[in-house]
């Protein structure tokens, strides 16, 4: 792409100048999250080109290892490009796109996944409980045993759960849904996983019970209340039992 060199150089550093990185544990982390928000929202534009990396460092207090940890999730994310010539911002073309969903969730927060599933597996699981049949039933029911059967194995219920939860949006029989929300699975499961070793398993199975038994009695009203109630049942559980630092 081309490079805009009014929108950089050494000298533009009013970006920089109200970037405030905070606490200087994780300082690699912080950075990226607020580069990440900047270049999504336009902050840091396509063809913006980085200050030069001693100069950058310099201005941040910083080592230049942790700005290349924070520049190397950006690269993975294809939202900058580096090079012997600087570091510059990709256009949109080069990083929204469905390919790269995956790499984008990995990298997500809680809040944004707690967001996407109320958006999406609230409307998913409406369209399931109109498509589904008596045969899916055995599916389910076998998922939930063994969610039952591994209580005490945080990393097997996540794992489990998701399984719940695809086969919910598999049964929608919409391959946009499906894929969509596979590419979700890593984040998915490393949120799960922690709301797991909490404690939330008694209260999950009832839910998802509930879940099942409006889905396959063909209910979408019911079946969308209830999967509002888990999501927003666990989001509270996550909220109110946050993991020991």
């Amino acid at each position: 792409m081309q490079v805009d060199k009014n929108r950089s150089s050494e000298q533009d550093f009013s970006f920089w100048d109200d970037l405030a990185l905070g606490s200087r544990q994780h300082i690699s982390e912080i950075l990226f999250q607020r580069l990440r928000e900047a270049i999504i929202s336009g902050e840091l534009p396509p063809g913006y080109v980085f200050p030069n990396e001693n100069e950058l460092c310099k201005k941040l207090n910083i080592g230049r290892s942790s700005l290349r940890e924070a520049y190397s999730p950006l690269e993975t994310l294809k939202l900058i490009t580096r090079s012997k010539a600087g570091t510059f911002v990709n256009d949109l073309k080069s990083y929204r796109n469905t390919m790269n969903f995956d790499a984008i969730a990995k990298q997500t927060d809680t809040e944004n996944l707690a967001e996407y599933r109320q958006i999406v597996e609230v409307g998913a699981v409406q369209l399931a409980a109109q498509k589904a049949s008596k045969k899916d039933l055995p599916r389910l029911t076998a998922i939930l045993q063994k969610m039952k059967d591994a209580a005490d194995n945080p990393v097997a219920l996540s794992q489990y759960d998701f399984e719940f939860h695809a086969y919910l949006m598999k049964m929608t029989r919409n391959e946009l849904l499906i894929i969509m929300f596979n590419s979700i699975r890593s984040a998915y499961k490393n949120f799960t996983e922690s709301v797991f070793a909490l404690g939330c398993l008694p209260q999950t199975l009832r839910e998802h019970q509930a879940i099942v038994d409006a889905v396959i009695a063909n209910d979408p009203a019911l079946a969308t209340h209830m999967m509002q109630v888990h999501l927003s049942n666990i989001e509270s559980f996550r909220s109110q039992n946050p993991p020991a630092v």
